[in-house]
């Protein structure tokens, strides 16, 4: 059996809740990390159990002024251009909605033309 290095991503700790559900919890940097069992998932197979990894982003420490540790330090606005259309905005799902939103928020424009990659894969 090839054994090769392994290497520890994060640390998670296990917690019964006041109901009494075990859940475990931890941080990967500063991103908090969250494993819930999914008691409505239906076990197939060798399964005991499933479970949901959910990751959540900082909250912001009380009188920090600066960019949030996950955007990293902040960026120039870019121009602002006309958005997508009346219909396009109908169309497009509630949850593709948000994210777009989010990423304009963080400085990213998710319309805008992907940069040339000179890596090739």
């Amino acid at each position: 059996m090839n054994r090769q290095p392994r290497i520890v991503l994060t640390e998670l700790r296990e917690y019964r809740s006041a109901s009494g559900s075990t859940y475990f919890a931890g941080y990967l940097g500063k991103t908090r990390v969250v494993m819930l069992r999914d008691d409505r998932a239906e076990c197939t197979g060798k399964e005991v159990a499933r479970w949901n990894v959910l990751m959540e982003e900082p909250r912001p420490r009380e009188g920090q002024d600066g960019p949030s540790p996950i955007s990293g330090a902040s960026r120039p606005r870019r121009a602002a251009r006309a958005g997508p259309s009346e219909h396009e905005r109908r169309e497009r799902p509630a949850q593709e909605r948000r994210a777009t939103k989010l990423l304009r928020k963080r400085g990213t424009d998710p319309d805008a033309p992907l940069p040339s990659d000179p890596l090739p894969f």
